[in-house]
């Protein structure tokens, strides 16, 4: 069986929970670089009209696609992160008032609307297994992303975006109460 479904897993079942941090100041980056075998993923201009999460879904699995959406989680010391769909707002998004201190987890929203709206990215190396690094190269969560690669769907119905490329279009900016985890 792959090695990387448990990595999928983890960041599937890491959505059940919703964010309870104290609202704390200034949201800050990463302060710890993405290896290097993950910056070569980063790609220089928009790579064109791109799907939607949902809509990319709809579709099935495809050898190349684009699929643009909003990181809403990594997984800790890998290059692979939940993408959510761009449709679907994140916490405090709309309602100015929810004041939620950790809006990429989406915990406003019901747990079956989260995964119907979302799908693994994973970047993998020459072995085909997910690359370690600290960090991923200039992103954060929340920010608004295009990713090329390649779409497969398991046996279990998830959806799983072995990336080529990636492209930040949006890094909104967040509440003074909102830190992001380094």
């Amino acid at each position: 069986m792959n090695q990387l479904l448990p990595l999928s897993l983890l960041l599937v079942a890491s959505f059940a929970a919703c964010g309870g941090a104290q609202p704390t100041n200034t949201p800050a980056a990463p302060t710890t670089p993405a290896s290097p075998a993950v910056t070569k993923f980063v790609l220089a201009a928009d790579p064109g009209e791109a799907l939607g999460v949902v809509d990319a879904k709809l579709a099935g699995p495809a050898d190349k696609v684009i699929v643009e959406g909003r990181i809403a989680n990594v997984v800790k010391g890998f290059a692979v992160f939940t993408l959510m769909d761009k449709a679907l707002p994140y916490c405090g998004e709309t309602n100015k008032e929810d004041k939620c201190s950790t809006p990429w987890d989406y915990c406003c929203e019901d747990p079956k609307t989260r995964t119907a709206n979302s799908m693994v990215v994973e970047f993998h190396d020459a072995a085909g297994q997910p690359i370690a690094t600290p960090s991923l190269p200039s992103l954060q969560l929340v920010d608004a992303v295009k990713v090329t690669g390649k779409l497969t769907k398991d046996a279990d119905g998830n959806f799983v975006l072995t990336a080529t490329g990636v492209f930040r279009t949006e890094h909104p900016t967040l509440p003074d109460y909102v830190k992001l985890p380094n």
